[in-house]
């Protein structure tokens, strides 16, 4: 910690707090996010050693960097790249239209096929842990649900993520796989056009009966393609949910969603999901 002058909080992630901080040697402006080990029993500390790992070997312009991760007798102490909001700032004068809501898709859909390729889920994509930097590039961040899937795991179990956001078939404790990230890409697009997520309520039963059994609130002003694709994400049956590679090709992203050059060889190893 002798490296780091933490300047202040800017927030709460899943299982600790981010605190604005400068290396003191480099100068350069970071995030450190603080995970107490206090009430975690060793088999949860070492998952999230392993989280580490996962977020550690990542690079992608619309994925947060990680730069290091140390410990403390108290604390495990992760370091990323700092950047200076969030999604919300999009949407401070209002709802988006298409063709910036296109914009954010488009980087997002880039950072979910790269990790979707690797077999990562995020497993926690929500507004809060999407953020934007000053020149208005989007980079998904905390990864404290993300969970890696070896070739022979094909669907999770385990109940994670943010209810709002939360896929029909996590939410009935049904096997899931990399379409609940994509469910929540489309309650995350859809709120960008509209101001609310799809099915919104103070009550968590009551949101829970809405994201299982109710249809999706459409506005009348969306254009064809808009609404095909917002659709195709927010289908309630997984195996019916637009997907990869089929998504990639959807005409309201006009090809726009930027693939490394490494990564386009994998548009067929989704079909052994």
């Amino acid at each position: 910690m002798e490296d780091y002058e933490v300047l202040e909080k800017i927030g709460e992630g899943s299982f600790g707090r981010v605190y604005k901080a400068r290396h003191r040697h480099l100068r350069g402006l970071v995030a450190l996010k603080f995970i107490p080990k206090i009430g975690r029993t060793e088999c949860e500390l070492q998952s999230l050693r392993h989280e580490f790992e996962i977020q550690k070997g990542l690079r992608h312009p619309n994925i947060v960097h990680m730069l290091g991760a140390f410990e403390t007798f108290k604390e495990l102490v992760v370091v990323t790249e700092y950047v200076e909001s969030d999604l919300y700032k999009l949407l401070e004068d209002g709802t988006l239209c298409e063709d910036k809501m296109r914009m954010v898709a488009c980087q997002l859909l880039s950072a979910l096929y790269y990790l979707h390729s690797d077999r990562i889920l995020h497993r926690d994509i929500k507004p809060q842990n999407i953020l934007l930097t000053s020149d208005g590039i989007i980079k998904l961040c905390d990864f404290g649900f993300a969970r890696s899937m070896d070739l022979n795991t094909y669907v999770l179990t385990s109940v994670k993520g943010t209810p709002l956001y939360m896929a029909p078939e996590i939410i009935e404790e049904k096997p899931y796989d990399h379409n609940a990230d994509l469910w929540s890409l489309g309650c995350i697009l859809y709120e960008l056009l509209v101001g609310s997520p799809p099915f919104c309520t103070t009550s968590l039963l009551q949101l829970i009966r809405k994201i299982r059994y109710e249809t999706v609130p459409w506005p009348t002003n969306l254009s064809p393609d808009c609404f095909n694709l917002l659709q195709g994400l927010l289908e309630k049956d997984p195996r019916r949910r637009l997907t990869w590679p089929h998504l990639l090709e959807h005409p309201f992203l006009e090809n726009k969603v930027l693939l490394p050059p490494e990564r386009r060889m994998f548009n067929t190893m989704f079909l052994f999901w």
